[in-house]
């Protein structure tokens, strides 16, 4: 007899199994253009989003971009063969107008199963992760985390989208307007959500980041810190200090940097987080 918790896996498996039939019952969830090939470029493997929602990436893995399959939210995959993580290959996604976020992610769903015969599940494993908390009782923020004063809620449909800079904006600039600039021990923001927040320095802190504070709406923040350097181990705010981190300009550790400019603070614990696993995919086929 299989245990309660094996359910959710199975039910998880069987909907990824089926993922490519169910959709294609529905046309409104299928890209109008899928092109995948193997890359033949030199350089440095990017991607870009655009407003309808297609998609440009070029000479980067599937590793990249797989997450996107999977039916929960995880920021782990687990089991790809080596050749996912290695080759590289140039993909453009184009969803049909006026197709909604959930829609694009069907359509991403049936696109692995079609084209790469994939089949996957989501299993939960204990995580080393960070809770971000307010620092203070009182609730007071950082001198460096502010309720943004612009307005950052989303545009509505039809209205023309700025033309994007041709040239790298200043912190000045970016205080301004919504978005985010990220740089090595640098992240400026004129309005952000602190849920993008804990995305950006998840890495850092060396686990997934809860966003835990409360706080909801954008805000404007500047973060200057010692970004990490050598080994992936998690960094401890107990730890002395090494070499490395003490020769990297004065700056303070993400833990430090968070509680003095934000007036945030990083709690270590453990959670059961969910895990992208690959049980089968092949190469995709190419156009």
């Amino acid at each position: 007899m299989r245990s309660p918790s094996s359910r959710p896996m199975l039910a998880t498996l069987a909907w990824m199994a089926f993922t490519a039939a169910l959709v294609a019952q529905d046309a409104r969830v299928e890209f109008e253009v899928v092109s995948i090939k193997r890359s033949t470029s030199d350089g440095r493997g990017g991607g870009r989003s655009f407003p309808d929602g297609s998609q440009r990436m070029t000479n980067i893995p599937i590793r990249n971009f797989i997450l996107a399959a999977s039916p929960v939210p995880t920021r782990e995959v687990v089991g790809l063969p080596d050749w996912a993580m290695t080759e590289r290959y140039d993909v453009a996604l184009k969803p049909p107008p006026g197709s909604t976020p959930a829609q694009r992610r069907q359509m991403m769903q049936a696109m692995f199963a079609d084209r790469m015969k994939l089949v996957a599940h989501v299993e939960q494993h204990e995580r080393d992760v960070f809770s971000l908390v307010l620092a203070r009782s009182d609730g007071r923020l950082g001198p460096d985390l502010k309720p943004s004063p612009n307005d950052c809620s989303p545009p509505l449909p039809g209205t023309p989208l700025p033309a994007p800079s041709t040239s790298r904006p200043t912190e000045k600039e970016i205080l301004s307007r919504c978005g985010m600039m990220m740089g090595v021990g640098t992240i400026v923001s004129g309005g952000m959500k602190l849920d993008n927040l804990v995305v950006s320095i998840s890495g850092l802190a060396g686990g997934d980041v809860l966003n835990e504070t409360g706080l909801d709406g954008f805000y404007s923040m500047t973060l200057k810190f010692s970004p990490r350097r050598g080994p992936a181990a998690p960094l401890d705010p107990g730890a002395a200090p090494t070499a490395t981190a003490a020769a990297n300009d004065d700056l303070p550790d993400i833990f430090t940097a968070l509680q003095e400019q934000l007036g945030l603070k990083l709690v270590r614990g453990k959670k059961m987080m969910p895990v992208f696993v690959v049980d089968h995919i092949e190469r995709p086929s190419e156009n």
